[in-house]
């Protein structure tokens, strides 16, 4: 942990009126349950609080509950991104899913960019996207009826 970047968001959780059950709270949710205390942040995940904190949130009073909404949307997006193919065998390689959120995403940007508001139409896309992927799986031979039957791609040409 980078003692520089935990007195900055320090500064902003204090700037922004959260007291420390509040924060104890949004911590917990940020990290998906795996800590509470801010000295146990990830770097990436201090970065990304930060972002929020001094961008979004330093407008205005932050409301954890909307925190949580926006976490669970986001859950959901990853979740139909898994389904379709972009986290192949259960791995935690994000760069696919990155090269596409960045480049073809709705509002190409980052998935913790997103807003509240726009992570709706994110998902209305993801689900799109899901509907296709079902559509294409049920036709033998194509990419989505190999992943999804897990069978090996076709390298046949």
């Amino acid at each position: 942990m980078n003692d520089l970047k935990h007195r900055k968001l320090m500064t902003l959780l204090c700037r922004a009126g959260i007291d420390n059950d509040t924060r104890h709270d949004m911590v917990y949710s940020w990290t998906s349950g795996r800590t509470a205390s801010t000295k146990e942040l990830f770097d990436s995940e201090m970065d990304k609080l930060i972002f929020k904190l001094s961008s979004e949130f330093g407008k205005k009073t932050m409301n954890p509950n909307l925190e949580i909404e926006r976490r669970n949307k986001r859950a959901t997006v990853l979740a139909i991104a898994g389904r379709v193919g972009f986290f192949p065998d259960g791995s935690s390689n994000f760069d696919t899913f990155n090269r596409f959120m960045q480049s073809s995403s709705i509002l190409k940007k980052d998935l913790y960019k997103y807003k509240l508001d726009e992570l709706d139409e994110l998902i209305r896309q993801f689900r799109g996207i899901e509907a296709n992927f079902e559509h294409s799986a049920t036709h033998a031979g194509t990419k989505a009826w190999h992943q999804k039957n897990k069978f090996p791609p076709n390298f046949d040409n």
